[in-house]
């Protein structure tokens, strides 16, 4: 046992999966073509345009939401002595999202993604989304639908499935990810569009699992005694379990095909959900700032992105000669506000908390 701990802490651990020596190319390929395929459908999802929840909130993956705004907007109203240019809601997406990719931050993604719950994939989304999103019912959803279907659906603003551009900044190294869901909405009668944001974190990873980066390339002699005890400790253990692990692992396949009778029989009756319940990332992260920097770079991401956005929502406005005076006093307000609820513009904002000589952690508003 001894033996085994030493070859695992020193050959593997230190070795290959420290921060500075690992290299996911040189991992291992499973030897079970079936896990290979899983593999690889997974690292493709992470590059796909589709995030399905199985959760209230649609953002399954990107963390914990710690800001929202959202306000009606009157378009109808032309600048005085002016007529107003007709637009579209692409012509107002593809606006923003040019404009804030021109900010260039370093680590900094747009795309357009289709959010949806898993548990409308089987009923109440509409035909032609189920038939790119779900090819097979007995399979997992696919993880890209196609531009025209985003398309279409921008012009529906009650759908189920929704899509958003998601403005996302990755800082630290990957520690800190702040992603941004912008939502525009023009009603069917052209005369108010619907502005909607929320501000996602994925906030450092917990202290926990950078223990690897600690482990010295080889032990020190009282390293060395603590294997050993470890060892010792752990084999009476492991020897009166052994039975029971052996038990388990040949009763897996029969656990596995009731798990998959039991899902089959929810597929048939339209109750099963196809979303994701949590992902490793938002698992592994702590909720706590580990550095000061890493506090106010979150909100130098969010207020940066955020400026962007309103600052080209009034650039849209005036360039289609529609009064843009309420949308400024409104992006004051988001600025300025910590909270503030009104008659057709709502903000939440979370808070940090302090703690001296600790990290601190990251609360959701």
């Amino acid at each position: 046992m001894a033996v085994e701990i030493f070859s695992t802490h020193y050959g593997v651990v230190s070795r290959q999966l420290k921060r500075e020596n690992f290299d996911p190319s040189r991992a291992p390929r499973p030897r079970n073509r079936g896990d290979a395929a899983r593999i690889d459908a997974i690292e493709l999802r992470d590059r796909g345009n589709v995030v399905m929840s199985s959760h209230f909130a649609p953002f399954v993956g990107h963390g914990d939401i710690y800001s929202t705004w959202s306000f009606a907007l009157n378009t109808a109203r032309p600048e005085k002595g002016k007529q107003i240019t007709p637009f579209t809601i692409h012509d107002l997406n593809e606006h923003i999202s040019a404009r804030v990719g021109a900010l260039r931050l370093p680590g900094m993604e747009v795309a357009e993604v289709l959010l949806m719950n898993g548990a409308d994939l089987l009923f109440g989304i509409d035909g032609r989304t189920r038939s790119e999103v779900l090819r097979n019912p007995a399979g997992p959803p696919g993880a890209h639908v196609s531009e025209s279907l985003l398309r279409e659906l921008r012009e529906v603003d009650t759908a189920r499935a929704r899509p958003y551009l998601a403005i996302r900044v990755t800082g630290w190294g990957g520690e800190l990810v702040s992603t941004l869901f912008l939502r525009c909405t023009v009603l069917p009668h052209r005369e108010i569009a619907f502005i909607e944001g929320s501000n996602c974190l994925l906030s450092p990873v917990n202290e926990k699992y950078r223990a690897v980066d600690l482990i010295l390339n080889s032990p020190t002699l009282r390293q060395w005694f603590s294997l050993v005890g470890l060892a010792a400790l752990r084999t009476p253990v492991l020897l009166i379990c052994a039975p029971f692990s052996l038990m388990g692992d040949l009763l897996a396949p029969f656990s596995r095909r009731r798990e998959q009778r039991r899902q089959a029989r929810q597929i048939r009756l339209r109750t099963f959900n196809y979303g994701a319940e949590f992902s490793v990332r938002e698992a592994a992260s702590s909720r706590l700032y580990y550095r000061y920097f890493q506090m106010l770079d979150r909100e130098l991401y969010a207020q940066t992105v955020e400026h962007r956005v309103l600052d080209s929502l009034v650039q849209f406005l005036e360039d289609h000669n529609i009064d843009s005076s309420e949308l400024i006093q409104r992006q004051t307000t988001i600025y300025n506000s910590g909270l503030f609820a009104g008659r057709d513009i709502s903000v939440t904002r979370s808070n940090v908390q302090a703690g001296a000589g600790r990290p601190q952690p990251v609360k959701s508003g």
